[in-house]
């Protein structure tokens, strides 16, 4: 059974994460591993380990419960059928982990498939996905969903896979492996400049066709050179509402600056209402 580590703090924020990981289930046998980091204050002086050790349990313990009453409570309130989940709480003593090296570090231990995180808000990489969400997208070697603040649940019927065709062979079975348990039709998406589509139209006909079927289409879009990618990408998501955004990016920050920095003459971020999947390219890969 494959499984999805969703992170929570506790805040709104991340109740859309929570609600988005349930519609998943529900749609597909995951199991969903619901985790929280809690953080303690620092040791007062006047503290024995016993006793500090005893304020640790206590933390521990508390949010505990109150992660499985909020997953339970968000759980009765979407309707949704009965899922395999587990909750977990651990607490953050390595002064050299950041929260997100924790997370990645349990992921790992657990052998997840995903990692399902919250964005934050609007603005630069930062205050648009949270550091958090940001260390994960850029250094996780698992796929991670990031959820946005502004997400509505619903039943997955579309996802949209913005493709460079580089490596269409590896990366259009990840995304068929996601869509053909959830019944989701996938769109396509390849962007460049019209003398490349011109003088590389044979080889894009040839790789849609190799793949497209009632449920794949390929859309070619030409980019125009005065918008950014972000901007391309967003108003065919606008268009086409998809269940989720799927993207396969080396993760450096000169690739996110790019993608999701706003533009003099648009002054657009990626705040579209669609969850986003970002997988790791591998080394050998191009972008």
């Amino acid at each position: 059974m494959k499984k999805i580590l969703v992170t929570t703090d506790f805040s709104a924020n991340s109740k859309k994460a929570i609600r988005f990981a349930m519609q998943l289930a529900s749609q597909n046998n995951y199991k969903l591993l619901f985790y929280n980091v809690t953080s303690l204050m620092k040791k007062p002086s006047i503290w024995d380990d016993i006793y500090y050790g005893y304020y640790q349990s206590a933390e521990v313990k508390r949010n505990q419960e109150k992660l499985e009453k909020l997953v339970s409570k968000i759980h009765n309130e979407t309707g949704l059928p009965m899922i395999n989940y587990e909750c977990i709480c651990e607490v953050k003593n390595n002064p050299l982990f950041s929260v997100g090296k924790q997370i990645m570090h349990y992921a790992t231990e657990a052998n997840v498939n995903y990692i399902c995180v919250c964005t934050r808000g609007s603005g630069t990489i930062d205050k648009l996905f949270g550091t958090i969400a940001s260390e994960l997208i850029m250094k996780s070697t698992i796929p991670v969903f990031v959820i946005p603040k502004n997400y509505r649940i619903n039943k997955f019927t579309t996802i949209c896979y913005a493709s460079d065709i580089e490596n269409i062979d590896t990366e259009i079975r990840k995304v068929i492996e996601l869509a053909t348990p959830l019944k989701s039709k996938v769109k396509v998406l390849h962007y460049d400049y019209g003398p490349y589509l011109k003088n590389d139209k044979e080889r894009l006909i040839n790789t849609a066709q190799k793949y497209e079927s009632e449920d794949i289409l390929f859309h070619y879009k030409k980019l125009n050179p005065k918008f950014t990618l972000n901007y391309h990408i967003r108003k065919d998501v606008m268009l086409i509402k998809p269940s989720l955004v799927v993207l396969f990016t080396k993760q450096n920050r000169k690739w996110f600056d790019r993608l999701f920095a706003t533009n003099h003459s648009t002054n657009m971020s990626f705040n579209t209402k669609a969850p986003l999947l970002i997988f790791r390219k591998e080394e050998n890969q191009k972008i």
